[in-house]
């Protein structure tokens, strides 16, 4: 598989929707319950108020995966200096390393943005994510009733 890591752009958000929608209507991964359009994948993705990065995974022009970064938001509160990531791979293709290159390029854009962790908050049913977060160097660090919170600290990186 040979991918391309850049950052995503208003081309992509239709991929984009495509993907995030089928994981959507499979359920059982994603927090998200209502599909998304392009308008609103560009509004809460590609160019977020409260980005930091987000990149795609693209085998020759089709999206394979896509990754985003955001500060803390009031949404979502976090501690000062920490990021939210959420990661979506499209069905049929995980295991692949999709997230693993997505994730190398996202790390250097939190370090670029001196954030000094990074928290994934995944759904206790979806054991691949909750598998891939831990595999990146992830650990738990608060459990709810539906939701596992994995911290990433930069701080301890070179």
């Amino acid at each position: 598989m040979s991918l391309t890591i850049r950052p995503a752009t208003p081309d992509d958000a239709p991929q984009m929707c495509a993907l995030l929608n089928a994981i959507i209507e499979k359920g059982g991964t994603t927090a998200h319950r209502v599909p998304y359009d392009t308008d609103r994948m560009i509004s809460d993705y590609v160019a977020s108020a409260y980005a930091v990065s987000c990149f795609v995974a693209d085998e020759d022009g089709e999206v394979l995966g896509f990754q985003s970064l955001e500060q803390k938001k009031p949404t979502f509160p976090l501690p000062e200096g920490w990021g939210l990531i959420a990661t979506f791979v499209k069905m049929g293709v995980h295991g692949k390393g999709v997230g693993a290159q997505l994730f190398e390029a996202t790390r250097k854009a939190a370090r670029d943005a001196n954030l000094t962790a990074i928290d994934a908050t995944i759904r206790l049913e979806n054991i691949g994510g909750l598998a891939f977060y831990t595999k990146m160097g992830f650990v738990d660090y608060a459990t709810k009733p539906e939701v596992v919170s994995k911290k990433y600290d930069l701080s301890t990186e070179d």
